[in-house]
C-alpha cells in the first residue's frame, strides 16, 4: 500500500512551502500541548502536598509517576507493538484524560496520586505510540529532523511550565491544573486523529506475537544504541542525584536567593534547546554516535564543573553546556533507536527505555538524598564524574566492535 499517498492527500494544499510533512508538524505540536499539561498537573499536585504539609506527600507524587513506569513498561510496550499504534495511542490518551478529570473531582490528596499513576501507566502506551508513528508520519528523511523539533519543544515546554505551574496554582487551585492537563490529553488525541489517519495503520509494523523481554532485547541488540546505553543511563543517573542534591548546593552557592537558583535550573532547559536543534541539522541527525557520547560528556563535564567551582557567575554557562549535551542526547538517542530498532518493536524498545530511564531516575533520587557521609557539594561532583566515567569505558567498547563516531547508515 502507498501510505505516503494516503498520507498526502489531508495536508497536500497545508504542505507546499513545508520541509516536513504538516501531518508530523501537528502530532509534534500536539505532543508538546500535552507535556505542557503534564508538567501543570505534576507540580501541582507537589504544591498542594507542600502547602498541606502532607508527610511524604512530595515523594508519593514522584513515585506515583515512577513505578508504574517501571513495573509496566515491558507488557504495555507489547501491546503497543500487537495492535494498531494509532488506536492504542488513542485509547491511551482517553483513559489519561478521564484520569485526570476524575482526579480533579476527588477531594482526598491520596485519591488524586493514585488517578495520577493510572494516568501514567497510560502514558507509557501513549508515548511508546508516539514514538512509533513519528517515522511513519514524517518519512524517511525527515525522522531525524522531526525528533530534533519535538525535543527542543518538550525542553520549551520544561522551561515553561514550571513557573506557569506556580502562578495558575495561586489563581485557581490544583483543580485547575490537572483539568488542563486532562485538557491536553484530548488535544493531543485531536493532533493524532488529523496527523495518522486510519488508512496509514498497516504501515506502522505490526507483530502478532510479542514477549515481554522483546524491548529489552532490541535495545541491548541494537546497534549505537547498546553498546552506548550504559552511558545513557550514567547520564539519567547523574542529572537526578545533581536534581535531589543540586537543591541544596545550588542554593548555597546563590546565598539563599531562590530567584537566582530557579535561573540556574532555567539555563539548563534553555542550553537543551539548541542542543537539539543543532542535533537534527542535515549532516548531523544520522551521526548517531557522535551525538549520545558529545551529549553525555556535555552533561558531565557541565556536573562536574559545576561542583568544583561553586561561582555564581560560573554556573550558568556550565549549565548552559550540559542543557545543550542534554538536548543532543536525546535527539541522538531517538534517531538510533529509530534507524537501528526493527519498527515492529519500536513501541516495545521505546516502552522498556522509559522503564530504564525511570529505574535511573528514582536511584538518583536516593543517591542524591542529604546524607551525614557525602557533602551536597561532593554529590553534585560525583554525579558530573559517573557519566564521564561511563564514556570512557562506552569509547572503548565502541572502538572494539567497530563502530564509527562519526556516522552510521540508516536501518
Amino acid at each position: 500500500m502507498d501510505t505516503q499517498r494516503t498520507r498526502r492527500a489531508p495536508f497536500a494544499a497545508l504542505r507546499r512551502g513545508a520541509a516536513m510533512p504538516v501531518a508530523a508538524q501537528v502530532l509534534i505540536a500536539g505532543t508538546i500541548f500535552s507535556r505542557l499539561g503534564d508538567t501543570l498537573a505534576s507540580l501541582g499536585l507537589v504544591l498542594h502536598a507542600a502547602d498541606g504539609n502532607i508527610r511524604f506527600g512530595v515523594t508519593e507524587v514522584l513515585l506515583a509517576e515512577l513505578i508504574p513506569t517501571v513495573l509496566a513498561a515491558p507488557l504495555i510496550g507489547s501491546v503497543v507493538d500487537r495492535f494498531s499504534a494509532r488506536a492504542v495511542c488513542l485509547w491511551a490518551l482517553l483513559v489519561q484524560s478521564l484520569s485526570l478529570s476524575a482526579a480533579t473531582a476527588a477531594g482526598g490528596f491520596h485519591a488524586k496520586v493514585a488517578l495520577i499513576a493510572l494516568s501514567a501507566l497510560a502514558g507509557v502506551a501513549s508515548v511508546a505510540a508516539g514514538f512509533k508513528m513519528l517515522p511513519v508520519v514524517a518519512g524517511e528523511q525527515h525522522t531525524g529532523r522531526a525528533n530534533s523539533l519535538l525535543t527542543a519543544g518538550l525542553s520549551v515546554a520544561g522551561l515553561v511550565g514550571p513557573p506557569l505551574a506556580g502562578f495558575l496554582n495561586s489563581l485557581w487551585g490544583t483543580a485547575a491544573l490537572l483539568a488542563a492537563d486532562a485538557v491536553s490529553f484530548l488535544v493531543l488525541a485531536g493532533c493524532t486523529t488529523l496527523a495518522v489517519p486510519r488508512s496509514v495503520d498497516v504501515a506502522i509494523g505490526r507483530r502478532p506475537a510479542t514477549k515481554l523481554a522483546d524491548g529489552y532485547r532490541a535495545l541491548r541488540d541494537a546497534p549505537v544504541v547498546g553498546t552506548l546505553m550504559p552511558a545513557l543511563a550514567a547520564a539519567m543517573l547523574a542529572t537526578s542525584i545533581e536534581s535531589v542534591a543540586g537543591v541544596y548546593y545550588l542554593r548555597g552557592v546563590a546565598d539563599g536567593n531562590d530567584t537566582v537558583f530557579g535561573l540556574f535550573l532555567a539555563t539548563w532547559a534553555l542550553g537543551s534547546i539548541p542542543g537539539a536543534l543543532l542535533a537534527g541539522r542535515a549532516g548531523w541527525s544520522d551521526r548517531h554516535t557522535a551525538l549520545i557520547l558529545g551529549g553525555v560528556s556535555g552533561i558531565g563535564l557541565g556536573l562536574l564543573l559545576a561542583g568544583l567551582v561553586p561561582v555564581a557567575a560560573v554556573m550558568f554557562p556550565l549549565f548552559l553546556m550540559g542543557g545543550f549535551g542534554n538536548g543532543a542526547c536525546n535527539v541522538g538517542l531517538r534517531n538510533a533507536v529509530h534507524a537501528h530498532v526493527p519498527a515492529e518493536v519500536h513501541g516495545s524498545a521505546w516502552a522498556c527505555f522509559q522503564a530504564l530511564s525511570r529505574s535511573c531516575i528514582g536511584l538518583g533520587y536516593l543517591l542524591g538524598t542529604p546524607n551525614s557521609l557525602i557533602s551536597s557539594r561532593g554529590q553534585v561532583i560525583i554525579s558530573g564524574a559517573i557519566p564521564l566515567v561511563a564514556i570512557v569505558w562506552a569509547a572503548v567498547a565502541t572502538l572494539r566492535r567497530g563502530e564509527s563516531t562519526v556516522t552510521e547508515p540508516s536501518a
